[in-house]
């Protein structure tokens, strides 16, 4: 009777520990899948952001709406390429702030210095986001509207000190 006791106990102790090795083999799997999905979701956002360089590539005469602060005049002759090319940047950029949890710090400011650079020397994607926020994610629009503030900021500081010399120079 006494064997059997130790027996049972045995096969306990082997069970317990079979089903914590079963449990440490499912949370490895799962952080395998769980990042798996972020690297095909990194690897999507990537493949959009070649598209709309390939874009730019065929149509080099864009690029300077995009990245040198040129606004399109309405009667533009490609503004309809132009608009659809700054609501493609958009929704990049929404995918680019989603996906910034599933990258590393560094990859994440970096993402951010691209969405801040191009919203600051893009009048047309400026224009969208302005027109359109509320289409784009609260992550997106929150962005936006600290970058809105911030150059908000920037102009009243630069408006205040023209004033300042302006008043400056009438009591000389």
């Amino acid at each position: 009777m006494q064997w059997t006791g130790s027996v049972e106990a045995l096969g306990t102790a082997i069970g317990g520990v079979a089903a914590l090795l079963g449990l440490g083999a499912v949370i490895v799997q799962l952080r395998h899948l769980t990042e798996s999905i972020r690297s095909a979701a990194r690897g999507a956002t990537y493949d959009v952001g070649v598209q709309i360089k390939l874009v730019l590539l065929e149509h080099p005469q864009l690029r300077p709406f995009f990245f040198d602060d040129v606004p399109a005049p309405p009667d533009h002759p490609e503004a309809s390429q132009i608009a659809s090319l700054a609501e493609l940047y958009c929704m990049y950029f929404q995918e680019l702030v989603g996906q910034g949890l599933n990258v590393t710090a560094n990859n994440r400011a970096a993402w951010h210095n691209l969405v801040t650079s191009m919203y600051r020397t893009s009048p047309p994607i400026r224009s969208q986001l302005t027109h359109h926020l509320e289409w784009y994610s609260v992550e997106l629009r929150a962005v936006i509207t600290r970058l809105q503030a911030e150059d908000n900021s920037q102009e009243a500081r630069t408006l205040g000190s023209a004033e300042g010399s302006d008043i400056a120079r009438i009591s000389d």
